[in-house]
């Protein structure tokens, strides 16, 4: 007779999760309806918890001395400042993975997400504390639940208040503790919608950001942090990965640390229990702790700091050591706020593409999982540690910490060399734009020679280029740009070609005659060769100059482009207002080609300055303080 076998509750959570996904990625589109089971079964969770933040901060602060509550603030601080450096060391370290080649393409997007503007006086000042309750405004509930827990430190009857409290305060871990049993259901649920409606095209985009997101992500949750734990305190690595697996299990599948915590602070008093440490103090402890510590930025928020990384190196910019103690000094403190107004305050302040933060909001949707792994740990450990430290169980022992810090510089290290040899195999090197055009034929051939001087021509025979007169003559002599991509230029095999020339020869054949590429560079020798007769056409995606039409004929349009003023992002505010420059103002402005309209600017704008460049890269890539110039003309 076959044994029945029985899983555990933390095997059933990894079944469903399992089993989710592989749902999601066979049937797609078709199981994105279960989204809705999903989303009810974290609203169920949710019911119980901002009551459950409540009382278990009123009734921890309050029922703690004042010299307790000092001693709870000194130790909360050291232990997450010393987890914070842990993180920050590893994030930066691993960003030595991104790969050596450059990727540099350059990314842009018509519509750009705006982050929510967020009002912090409503965000942690809870001046309606059942409006901040109705909102699930969870810093301001803190701050007023903490308020609430400090006043009552000093009252004598407070007791007689606490009783009821703590009765309540059980009452609602019941709920969640009955919900809790159908997380096998919503796991299943919540993966199996999210492997169905991932877009495959953003993970195309994204592979090199979601390759060391991720191995960053579980370096520090299966690595650094744990062992960190367990080399200074009683527990050890297996009370927190193992232990607290189907909690560790959930925040991946759901993508939400906040609908845990109760479940957290159990788990924390179970880990007590496990090593015969728990006390009323420890568990006293725990409940305050979690809920504050939910509100300070975890893991999870810190490797926000990855995107940035890998947007410098996405868009060729190089990060200096001052760069990038300044970009996690004020990273770590705007990320107290959301991901969402980190990004791109920060993008802004290091002089990064604001379209980037697009890239973002199109890989959050894997990179939450992994986050929200990490914080979860994140929130464990550092509970853990810091109710051991206020119960004098911490001990630094030199020879475990040594251990610990080579270890994990090892880890970091492979990690980043094979990371980086992953990526020179299975990753190839995007050929850029300006690459692929280097590399263009044309698929018509036809006899051609260039004439660099027009006195090589037959200046003789000056009669009107009509057909029959090209046709007699057998050449057709045609006025081009060398440098105008993607019309007219020369490919890395110096062969002219491009979509004008490529037109040329078709024509040149169909007359069946020669043909003749004249260069020029100036539209005042473009014009003037025209009207001496010395070319018959002009090409290269000619502007139609109003100044000429009398002149010259002009074909039908084949683009329609609007002159515009190029700004960089960090410098959007400076321009947002054109009706503040007067014609003492002075910018300077640069142009890779001639635009009538600037002769107008010039003479509303006397002050300014142009300055004719070759290519757009050397306003886009120049260092400003090296270029010195403030828009550009396109």
């Amino acid at each position: 007779m076959l044994k029945k076998i029985k899983l555990s509750f933390s095997g059933q959570v990894l079944l469903a999760l399992s089993v989710g996904i592989f749902t999601g990625l066979f049937f797609g589109e078709k199981v994105a309806w279960l989204n809705i089971i999903g989303m009810a079964f974290i609203k169920l969770l949710q019911v119980a918890i901002i009551p459950y933040i409540v009382l278990s901060l009123v009734i921890g602060v309050g029922s703690l001395s004042y010299e307790q509550s000092r001693e709870i603030a000194k130790k909360f601080i050291m232990m997450l400042l010393t987890l914070w450096a842990l993180t920050i060391f590893t994030i930066f370290a691993m960003a030595h993975a991104f790969p050596l080649w450059e990727s540099k393409d350059f990314f842009s997007t018509s519509q750009i997400a705006i982050p929510p503007p967020i009002n912090y006086l409503d965000l942690y000042i809870p001046s309606n504390p059942f409006k901040s309750l109705s909102e699930n405004t969870v810093p301001a509930i803190v701050v007023f639940s903490l308020l609430l827990g400090i006043s009552l430190v000093t009252i004598k009857e407070k007791q007689q208040f606490l009783n009821p409290a703590a009765v309540l305060l059980e009452a609602f871990n019941k709920i969640t503790k009955g919900i809790v049993r159908f997380l096998p259901m919503g796991v299943f649920a919540i993966s199996a919608s999210a492997a169905g409606t991932i877009a495959a095209d953003d993970f195309e985009k994204l592979q090199i950001y979601f390759a060391v997101y991720i191995v960053t992500a579980l370096i520090l949750s299966l690595w650094v942090i744990p062992f960190f734990i367990s080399a200074i305190t009683p527990f050890k690595y297996a009370d927190i990965i193992q232990g607290c697996r189907s909690i560790l299990v959930t925040a991946f599948a759901s993508g939400n640390l906040f609908i845990l915590i109760p479940i957290m602070s159990e788990a924390c008093n179970d880990i007590f229990e496990k090593h015969k440490l728990r006390t009323e103090d420890s568990d006293k402890y725990n409940e305050i702790i979690i809920p504050i510590a939910f509100n300070f930025p975890a893991i999870g928020k810190l490797l926000a700091f990855i995107f940035i990384l890998f947007s410098a190196w996405f868009t060729n910019t190089e990060l200096d050591t001052g760069q990038q103690a300044l970009l996690a000094f004020n990273g770590l403190f705007s990320l107290f706020a959301s991901v969402h107004i980190s990004i791109p305050f920060l993008l802004n302040y290091l002089h990064l593409p604001s379209d980037m933060y697009q890239l973002y909001l199109s890989g959050d949707v894997l990179t939450k999982r992994f986050s929200t792994l990490a914080s979860a740990v994140f929130l464990i450990s550092f509970t853990l540690s810091t109710t051991a430290y206020l119960l004098g169980l911490i001990e630094i022992k030199i020879k475990k910490v040594l251990l610990f810090l080579g270890s994990t510089i090892l880890i970091i290290g492979l990690s980043v060399l094979l990371t980086q040899t992953f990526f020179a195999h299975f990753f190839t090197k995007k050929i850029d734009v300006s690459e692929k055009l280097k590399q263009m034929q044309v698929d018509w051939e036809a006899p051609q020679k260039i004439v660099y001087n027009l006195h090589d021509t037959d200046k003789n025979q000056f009669f009107m280029p009509t057909p029959e007169a090209i046709v007699k003559r057998g050449t057709i002599r045609i006025g081009y740009n060398p440098s105008r991509v993607p019309f007219s230029f020369y490919n890395n095999a110096h062969k002219l070609v491009g979509f004008d020339i490529e037109m040329m020869n078709h024509l040149s054949s169909a007359l069946g005659v020669n043909l003749d590429f004249i260069p020029f560079t100036k539209a005042k020798n473009l014009y003037q060769a025209l009207g001496n007769l010395q070319i018959d056409i002009v090409i290269s995606g000619v502007q139609i100059n109003s100044e000429h039409l009398k002149s010259v004929l002009y074909t039908q349009p084949i683009l329609n482009l609007t002159t515009a003023l190029i700004v960089k992002d960090y410098r959007q505010k400076e321009f947002s207002d054109y009706s503040k420059f007067t014609k003492s103002t002075h910018l300077k402005f640069a142009t890779i080609d001639h635009y009538p309209r600037l002769t107008y600017i010039k003479q509303a704008f006397p002050n300014i300055e142009i300055k004719k460049i070759a290519n757009p890269n050397i306003y886009f890539l120049m260092p400003q303080r090296i270029l010195l110039m403030d828009l550009l003309v396109a």
